[in-house]
């Protein structure tokens, strides 16, 4: 379990972006942390609020998910990202993204380093993915620009959630923690 803030009452569209990015810095540290351990091969970070979304402690925080094998949805997704790779040379995710910024019509917000958008698959009502417009492989490869950036973004997105729907389900997922190829 992480604690956001001292403040138990701050949910993450409440806090300051400077206590968002104090939140994904401890992001990347437990990933760090977690993903040199051998035995563990995926590191899931997810928040969910209230109980009607599966939240049995009242104040807000976020949990992280350590485990030695790789969901198998997770690893698919992977493969399928390789194989594109291999056979096109250039990121999946990067190439979608620059579609739907050519595009623009499901575009949700968009700073300097990341797009937040809903995915035409998604499967969820009011499904979003925030997508780096830098290709990055790990949450580790951020910088700090970058991090300002995701908690800007993550800030604005979660206001959005909050005033639609006020019980969310925040989930982040990277890439599982022994997968280790650049692309």
């Amino acid at each position: 379990m992480i604690c956001y803030h001292p403040n138990h009452s701050l949910t993450l569209p409440l806090m300051e972006e400077r206590d968002i990015e104090e939140v994904i810095n401890l992001w990347k540290k437990e990933y760090t942390d977690l993903g040199s351990d051998p035995n563990i091969n995926h590191v899931q970070i997810f928040e969910n609020k209230e109980e009607i979304m599966g939240c049995s402690n009242p104040h807000p925080h976020g949990q992280i998910w350590a485990q030695r094998s790789i969901p198998q949805e997770v690893q698919k997704k992977v493969v399928h990202q390789k194989s594109y790779w291999d056979q096109n040379s250039s990121s999946l995710l990067g190439d979608y993204l620059q579609q739907e910024l050519d595009s623009k019509e499901r575009i949700v917000l968009e700073n300097e380093s990341f797009v937040a958008l809903v995915p035409y698959w998604a499967v969820w009502p009011f499904e979003t993915m925030i997508i780096p417009k830098r290709h990055i492989t790990f949450i580790l490869e951020l910088s700090q620009q970058e991090v300002s950036d995701y908690a800007s973004i993550l800030k604005a997105l979660t206001i959005r959630y909050d005033n639609l729907l006020k019980p969310h389900f925040l989930l982040c997922r990277y890439t599982p923690s022994a997968y280790r190829w650049k692309g």
